[in-house]
């Protein structure tokens, strides 16, 4: 999706985080515990002494990955940016839960795409581009979750 993004001619414009690029460490040892109570913050994070790499001040290999991600966040919102979140036909994974809660805690924008099939190849991402650029039209006042259907218009779909 992120390099789908790269392709698109406004979208082309933005920074790009994706997580499952680089692998990193968890202070829940389920990962993915919605009840856990790290939320990426270091008040928050079990792991908070292994979070930022020494010479650079942000996240590395050993970061919590709420933490690296909630980092991220933040970093995005500082510049006015937003987050696209992709839904799998199958629903939210868990981790993509707690992503959904810490943007709300750092009152950042979310894009959550939704499609009725497997796969994305490009051509429906000129529907997140136009959800992305009416937010900025709009002076990116409205910080409330939307959700971006990319699928199919010509198949049924269920939620």
């Amino acid at each position: 999706f992120a390099l789908l993004m790269k392709k698109d001619k406004y979208l082309q414009q933005f920074k790009t985080y994706n997580p499952n690029a680089w692998c990193k460490d968890s202070c829940d040892e389920n990962f993915t515990d919605i009840n856990h109570p790290c939320r990426g913050t270091s008040s928050t994070c079990g792991i908070h002494h292994k979070n930022l790499d020494p010479g650079t001040q942000r996240p590395c290999s050993t970061s919590c990955w709420r933490f690296a991600f909630r980092f991220h966040q933040e970093e995005s919102k500082e510049s006015r940016g937003f987050m696209i979140q992709v839904e799998e036909t199958a629903g939210l994974g868990d981790g993509q839960k707690i992503e959904t809660e810490m943007a709300r805690e750092a009152n950042l924008k979310v894009f959550r795409t939704y499609t009725n099939y497997e796969g994305v190849d490009g051509r429906e991402m000129g529907r997140i581009s136009k959800a992305v650029k009416e937010w900025y039209d709009g002076d990116c006042a409205n910080m409330d979750l939307e959700n971006v259907f990319i699928g199919d218009v010509n198949r049924s779909y269920t939620k």
